[in-house]
């Protein structure tokens, strides 16, 4: 049954990959329930992520400047406070959600929590006793959040976004993401760099290069200038007009990050590989074929939800096992079975 005329506040800070995740699902019930309002609390520049939809709109909060601290939190409260919310629901839960919830909580507004699975995602990343198999996806979480506060269940995690791959031009673009925040998330440069130099060699291959930050930007522009066929859009492109670009791709290579969840929420196919982490934690990239996955099964992996453990062995085998021909030949096989 539909909401009506209900103005929904929605949490979610950080991490980018995680907020690009919650996409999928407010734009999915909100154009399902066009007489609600949503409104999504997040940083400045994710804003693009949540565009297209009427009556999904974006709340702009800096926690790093202008909403800083307590006081600033407090100062976010009272302004959030003026768009007349009617339900709040916390995606992020974390001090800083949990604090603003409570002041509406006390304001009489209805306050809803995600659940985030914790203990399952601790039997799964445990270094003896593991147990190996799937949680139920964030993806799902942030779904069933929803659905607790009086929506029908739309299933959009089952679902895929729609994409139709051009089968017509000789050109097959792929884009390139390197880089994940944390160290047990991404495979070595050097490795990475062998990849797309042996692409380069394919005369069909367009390649573009994403990343972020000054090293990044100067890692990827340098081989730009090294081998043929190879555009770094690095530091180029604002958020919106990166994922335009993304959606215009064959295929993206990323690791577990948020690349990955960009092109997931854009409907364009991903190659990711995987270290640390492991796609039963519940982020894999929202309609994405787990064949695409590209990983090593050692015994000790995964060792951390999101990469930023130490490596309990020390060498992080779980990324150095994987080999820059391995992720060729599944890049070279895709694009014969999808594209040509």
């Amino acid at each position: 049954m539909e909401q009506e005329n209900n103005h929904y506040l929605i949490f979610r800070f950080s991490a980018i990959g995680d907020v690009a995740m919650t996409a999928p699902i407010i734009k999915a019930y909100a154009q399902e329930n066009k007489s609600s309002r949503f409104t999504v609390v997040s940083q400045p520049f994710l804003k693009p992520l949540f565009e297209g939809v009427d009556n999904v709109d974006f709340f702009a909060a800096d926690i790093k400047k202008e909403y800083k601290g307590f006081t600033g939190l407090f100062k976010l409260f009272l302004d959030l406070k003026k768009t007349k919310p009617t339900h709040i629901l916390d995606f992020h839960k974390v001090l800083r959600s949990i604090f603003l919830s409570l002041l509406f909580a006390i304001c009489f507004k209805p306050v809803i929590f995600i659940k985030k699975g914790k203990r399952d995602k601790w039997k799964l990343v445990r270094r003896f006793n593991k147990e190996l198999k799937p949680v139920v996806p964030m993806i799902r979480r942030y779904e069933l959040t929803i659905i607790k506060a009086g929506f029908k269940d739309l299933k959009i995690y089952e679902s895929k976004p729609k994409r139709t791959i051009d089968k017509s031009n000789d050109v097959v673009s792929i884009g390139v993401a390197p880089f994940a925040k944390h160290k047990g998330k991404t495979w070595p440069i050097d490795s990475m760099e062998q990849v797309v130099a042996l692409l380069s060699d394919n005369p069909k291959y367009k390649i573009y290069l994403f990343g972020g930050g000054k090293h990044e930007i100067s890692v990827l522009s340098n081989w730009e200038q090294k081998y043929s066929g190879v555009h770094s859009v690095a530091g180029q492109l604002k958020l919106k007009e990166e994922l335009e670009l993304i959606s215009r791709l064959n295929l993206m290579l990323t690791m577990d990050s948020a690349n990955m969840h960009f092109a997931s929420g854009v409907g364009t196919p991903v190659i990711s590989i995987w270290g640390a982490t492991h796609h039963y934690a519940g982020f894999y990239g929202w309609g994405q074929d787990e064949k695409n996955i590209i990983s090593d099964d050692i015994s000790c992996r995964p060792c951390s939800v999101f990469g930023n453990k130490k490596c309990y062995r020390g060498d992080y085998a779980c990324l150095n096992n994987i080999r820059p021909f391995m992720v060729v030949n599944r890049i070279d096989k895709f694009i014969q079975e999808e594209v040509q």
